[in-house]
């Protein structure tokens, strides 16, 4: 008989050590993605505890490109030599300081021709004292001498002309204009004329040099060169252009209106004041508030005892301005004479309640009952 093998002495076997080690990192990997997501959850809520807590006490610090808006006007400032602001552009022009003036994507031009700002006198944005309307007021620097509002005339409506900011002279009605009355003639749907397409791009290409190389007009001009009337895109880009072109109205002429003499020049100063200018740089800044007085008046002999006020001038009868005969289409003297956004500045500026125009609101209209009224 063969002889009995002696028996196999217990132990760990390779195959079983592996499964053990295997089931023991998979046991442990388990647990440590389990107590990563528990981390994780707790992590994230404590976060959104701490935010909603803090953004109740305590208020989120205003923005740095809020911040850095100047808020006053200097020379460095008004012909765009500051870059060292955040929020310098807006869109593609720079822009002037949020409470002075009311636009947010045009820049306020150099008047050269304006003695009031040139002398030294007046700052570009000159109103500044009542807040509540002093960006309203501002906005008509673009497109309005100070003569205007300011200077006594004896004419009603008053006699006035466009004048070249730059040189002073006479000038004809805004280009923009034209090209908004060409806008108006085309109709919407606009009509397929490719010699008023033509024009339409020359006017805005114009615009656009006189509005100090306007980016968004200098677009539209040549979308309109690069199309044919009768091709399927004409109609948008005729839409385009008009909202450029009504966004633009609000001063970018390159002209602005004055007060007109007996010759047809524009008056830009109250006649013989230059050495009154002189002598109140030179002393006003130490005189006694009756010189002050007197200095001023010697500067201003032809000022009005009250500015014009909104509606001399937006009103459709009896207004201080012959929109028709400055070059305004009828259109633009339609938007001019609508009463809700003047009235409202006014009653702003006398420090009425503000109510909220209908012109921005969706009238509500009342609801019908939907039971009949009890019997008594």
């Amino acid at each position: 008989m063969a002889e009995p093998r002696p028996a196999r002495r217990p132990g760990w076997r390779p195959r079983d050590l592996l499964r053990l080690a295997g089931s023991a990192s998979y046991d442990l990997l388990r647990r440590a993605y389990a107590f990563a997501l528990i981390v994780l959850i707790f992590w994230v809520s404590f976060a959104a505890m701490k935010y909603l807590v803090v953004s109740l006490v305590a208020p989120l610090e205003t923005p740095a490109q809020v911040r850095a808006i100047p808020s006053r006007m200097d020379e460095e400032l008004l012909h765009g030599r500051r870059p060292d602001w955040l929020g310098l552009r807006s869109v593609e022009n720079p822009r002037a300081p949020l409470a002075y003036y009311h636009r947010l994507t045009s820049w306020l031009p150099p008047d050269n021709a304006n003695t009031c700002t040139r002398s030294g006198c007046h700052g570009p944005l000159p109103h500044a004292n009542r807040i509540e309307v002093r960006a309203f007021l501002n906005m008509h620097a673009a497109s309005i001498h100070c003569g205007v509002c300011h200077m006594e005339h004896e004419r009603t409506p008053l006699s006035l002309t466009w004048y070249d900011r730059e040189s002073g002279r006479a000038s004809e009605a805004p280009v923009l204009l034209r090209a908004l009355s060409l806008l108006q003639e085309l109709g919407d749907p606009p009509r397929a004329d490719d010699d008023a397409r033509a024009r339409l791009s020359d006017l805005l290409r114009r615009a656009a040099r006189a509005a100090d190389n306007d980016a968004a007009l200098e677009r539209s001009a040549a979308h309109l060169a690069a199309v044919r009337a009768a091709t399927p895109s004409f109609p948008r880009i005729v839409r385009e252009a008009r909202d450029v072109v009504n966004t633009s109205l609000r001063g970018a002429y390159g002209v602005k209106l004055a007060l007109k003499d007996a010759a047809g020049r524009p008056v830009l100063a109250h006649p013989g004041t230059a050495a009154a200018i002189e002598r109140y740089l030179r002393e006003g800044p130490r005189a006694t508030p009756e010189q002050r007085e007197a200095l001023l008046a010697a500067v201003h002999p032809f000022r009005r005892p009250a500015a014009i006020v909104c509606t001399d001038c937006h009103r459709k009868t009896g207004g201080v301005l012959d929109l028709a005969a400055a070059g305004y289409p009828p259109s633009r003297i339609q938007q001019l004479q609508t009463p809700a956004i003047f009235q409202m500045i006014e009653h702003i500026g006398r420090g009425a309640d503000f109510h909220m125009p209908q012109i921005v609101t969706t009238p509500v209209e009342p609801r019908a009952p939907h039971t009949q009224p009890a019997p008594r």
